[in-house]
């Protein structure tokens, strides 16, 4: 077979078949795609360090076994010549030799919103789009800008893509090789679309991106690790009957695995950890309930070490089930918002402050949803709030909830301790000091931006609290109300 002969000879085709180096210096890109495009239902990947200036898009019902590196090439970047106005499909640059025909560029500059609130800082919005047509160094571009970019702030084109976008159904990704981002070297920004106001494009700038032009079904991501990418380690959109196993996702920017608008997929035995900026794994929070996520079962996966959330399932999801999963030293460990949702035996253990100060207040686990059942859940070094509950109608039985071995205080200057019924605000909307380590907190608190709700209707039985200055704090007005059998020991 010829490195340019697309005809499979087998059901089974190498990389290297189709002209892939994988000695990190060549631009192996256009031969892997080949391989995918050759129609075999088996694309091996080998050893190797496989540079990468495209995303990769398999075909439908492929096996990509990837046993090498892919690795995103160091990103080429050239300053604007000229401002890019409203409505501009066309780019003066001072060096477009940079460039193909077919790339994926990013525009930005100093003018663009810089995701905050925390210790590390990074600007959104980056004008993302293809590159049609190179006439001297002017890029024409496949999206008209919606807002300017100006050489003054320091205004520069960069290329900027993920590495594998799954658009079809069927699609398995596996193997012991890994996915790297090469975060350091590429443009520090998210990429959303020139055209349209939105501040991310997942395929940009992601390990693997699952999203089609319709709904996919039967994906299955196992096996590989993905590191060091400016976006998500995992995301899903439109995606049912799949699965995420097994995948070690760390040092991404924002999400390690990330699903939004998903039905019945399953996210088992992933460790997620070490993201710069946001979580481990999310379920991202949806203003139109035609977005939402359900019956997904998020099982025996390690989320750790994430300034965020270790596991965050947000407003408006249904029935997601969590199960036997390890949050460790994350930001907040456990956080649930949506409705008919169950924890059991769940583990949420210390918070880090990577993030946010240390005296910022956040709680271990926050249940904030309805029709909320966790058992036999653990809740272990906790700064201030082992559990807070501002949902209604949970079930909280048996567990355990233990505070750290020391307590949190802090001496400077308007800092305060919350007093009675200012608990509940959920993301840590102010500061505190001296000992206020409580176990279980029952107060009233936000179900979502804007959405206050008062507790009512809730159960705890059967659980054991220890080191905490208070056992159980529960605000007056907290409706229905119902503890049995708890334990508070020092």
């Amino acid at each position: 077979m010829t490195p340019h002969d697309t005809t499979p000879s087998t059901s089974e085709v190498l990389a290297a078949d189709f002209g892939a180096c994988g000695d990190g210096l060549t631009d192996d890109s256009a031969a892997i795609q080949r391989a995918l495009d050759s129609g075999a239902p088996r694309v091996v990947i080998p050893p190797g360090c496989y540079l990468l200036r495209r995303v990769l898009e398999p075909a439908a019902g492929q096996c990509v076994v990837i046993n090498g590196t892919l690795k995103i090439a160091d990103a080429e970047q050239t300053p604007l010549a000229r401002d890019v106005r409203s409505g501009d499909t066309k780019v003066l640059v001072h060096d477009a030799s940079l460039f193909h025909v077919g790339d994926t560029i990013s525009l930005h500059d100093d003018n663009l919103p810089i995701q905050g609130g925390g210790r590390k800082v990074r600007r959104e919005r980056a004008g993302h789009g293809t590159i049609l047509a190179i006439d001297g160094n002017e890029l024409r571009l496949d999206r008209a800008a919606l807002r300017e970019f100006s050489p003054a702030a320091n205004g520069l084109a960069a290329r900027q893509n993920g590495a594998l976008w799954i658009r079809h159904s069927g699609v398995r990704i596996c193997g012991t090789g890994s996915l790297d981002g090469n975060w350091s070297n590429q443009l520090n920004a998210a990429p959303g679309f020139l055209d349209v106001d939105c501040s991310e494009v997942f395929q940009a700038a992601s390990g693997v991106t699952v999203q089609g032009e319709s709904w996919l079904e039967n994906v299955i991501i196992e096996g590989i690790t993905i590191e060091n990418f400016t976006l998500h380690g995992v995301s899903l959109t439109r995606t049912e009957m799949s699965v995420v196993r097994n995948v070690t996702v760390r040092g991404v920017h924002d999400k390690s695995i990330m699903l939004w608008h998903c039905r019945d997929c399953r996210i088992v035995g992933n460790t997620c950890r070490d993201s710069i900026f946001e979580d481990g794994i999310m379920l991202h929070q949806v203003f139109d309930p035609a977005e939402d996520c359900r019956r997904i079962f998020i099982e025996g996966n390690l989320c750790r070490n994430n300034p965020r959330f270790g596991i965050h399932v947000g407003d408006g999801h249904s029935e997601i089930h969590l199960a036997n999963n390890l949050c460790i030293e994350n930001g907040m460990n456990l956080s649930i918002y949506g409705a008919h949702c169950t924890s059991t035996a769940d583990v949420a253990s210390g918070t880090t402050d990577r993030l946010f100060l240390a005296t910022v207040y956040r709680p271990n686990v926050l249940l904030a949803g309805r029709h909320l059942s966790a058992t036999n859940l653990s809740a272990r070094g906790t700064r201030f709030v082992g559990v807070e509950i501002c949902g209604q109608d949970i079930q909280l039985k048996g567990g355990l909830i233990g505070a750290m071995d020391e307590p949190v205080a802090c001496d400077e200057p308007g800092v305060k301790r919350p007093a009675h019924g200012e608990w509940g605000r959920g993301s840590g909307e102010f500061f505190v000091d001296g000992d206020c380590r409580i176990g279980i907190a029952v107060l009233p608190g936000l179900t979502g931006p804007g959405k206050p709700n008062i507790p009512a209707d809730i159960t705890l039985e059967g659980i054991s609290v220890y080191g905490c200055r208070i056992g159980a704090e529960i605000s007056p007005q907290a409706q229905r109300v119902e503890t049995r059998r708890l334990q508070v020991t020092d």
